[in-house]
């Protein structure tokens, strides 16, 4: 009588089938060469980016995560937000039966394509959601500057 395998989850399954596929693409295209605008990481937190009132807005979504364990910079031109979720253990001594949220280290890019006041930027974490509010100049592109023009004396 042939051995059968337990049947597995969908979740399984696709889990399977997603580390498969980042492990061809892995292989096919070097890590150093592959095109990432938006971040790079182990796991990409959903990012939202708005301007609202004089300010933008980037709110990142990182529950379960600590203030400590984020970093907000600006690097290029892009924000740069980074993060770890280090691995939980369940209580007592447990083992998993499913593990779907992803833990490791992130990094999410936002191009700063506006003109925004850097030393004004502010970034709160408050209900799994780590918000950056980021003043915004008046755009001086396309205005005329006059420079007024002195003679020298000879």
């Amino acid at each position: 009588m042939p051995v059968r395998k337990p049947a597995r989850g969908v979740h399984a399954e696709l889990a399977l089938l997603q580390r498969e596929l980042n492990d061809l693409v892995g292989r096919l295209v070097p890590p150093a060469e592959a095109p990432s605008p938006h971040g790079v990481g182990e796991w990409l937190p959903a990012v939202d980016v708005f301007d609202c009132r004089g300010k933008l807005y980037v709110v990142v979504e990182t529950p379960g995560l600590a203030a400590e364990s984020l970093r907000v910079s600006c690097r290029g031109g892009k924000l740069v937000i980074t993060g770890e979720r280090r691995e939980s253990r369940p209580p007592g001594g447990a083992g998993f039966l499913c593990m779907e949220r992803p833990r490791g280290r992130f990094m999410r890019l936002v191009d700063l394509d506006l003109a925004v006041d850097l030393g004004g930027a502010e970034a709160k974490l408050r209900d799994g959601l780590l918000t950056i509010a980021i003043p915004r100049l008046k755009d001086r592109r396309g205005r005329e500057t006059v420079i007024p023009v002195e003679a020298e004396s000879s």
